[in-house]
């Protein structure tokens, strides 16, 4: 099983290195290949012991992360609000597979701080699409910002979930985190403030996210 995750690393090393070294053609390859590497590891991972509804759940919401990335690396910018609706899809799975049953009552005081960092993102975002007249995208980046707050929220919530071991809170916390970051990231260098080395933090942090998000599944 590690087998199979240094592969999939092996690719997301590669992106990364096509990102850093703008080679378009390799980050062709390699960009759906890591989320296709990790979709079959999931499947190995899912025969071990594991969270079969967590599984299948986070195991579509990886299908529609690999959908989003490829709409998103598409040169078009049209292709944009296909990829946000990729991943909105994505996390919406993310929400599910974490909920089998409603979040612990004393758990709902963390989606306080979740929405006031995605909500402060969303906010500078909405401004930019106004200033340069993309009032279209405010709706759906709303609708991505609830979703996104949803699932941060979910995974932090584990912590009040007795089901879930130490290991696998970590994971998920660490993943729905570094996701959170990686989609910040990506927000603000589009409609805010470019900044520099911009997309190899967003593809880094991206991919980390997804792997230990994965890895979350396993109850062994």
């Amino acid at each position: 099983m590690n087998i199979v995750f240094i592969f999939v690393l092996l690719c997301a090393f590669a992106d990364w290195f096509a990102v850093a070294r703008q080679n378009k053609t390799l980050e062709y390859i390699f960009k759906p290949a890591t989320m296709l590497a990790l979709i079959a590891a999931t499947l190995l991972l899912m025969q071990t012991p594991h969270d079969a509804w967590q599984a299948q759940w986070f195991l579509i919401g990886f299908v529609f992360s690999l959908l989003g990335d490829v709409f998103l690396m598409l040169p078009n910018s049209r292709w944009f609000i296909f990829g946000l609706g990729a991943f909105f899809l994505a996390h919406v799975c993310y929400i599910v597979g974490l909920n089998p049953t409603l979040p612990p009552t004393q758990a709902f005081l963390l989606l306080i701080p979740c929405a006031l960092i995605v909500g402060f993102v969303t906010r500078r975002v909405i401004a930019s699409l106004r200033a340069s007249d993309h009032t279209s995208l405010i709706a759906p980046v709303i609708g991505y910002g609830i979703v996104m707050t949803l699932m941060v929220f979910s995974a932090w919530a584990t912590l009040f979930r007795p089901e879930w071991n130490d290991t696998r809170r970590v994971f998920v916390i660490v993943g729905a985190t570094l996701f959170l970051i990686s989609d910040g990231m990506l927000a603000w260098n589009r409609f805010v403030q470019p900044f520099g080395a911009a997309k190899l933090a967003i593809i880094i942090t991206y991919h980390l996210g997804q792997i230990a998000l994965a890895l979350s599944i396993s109850e062994g």
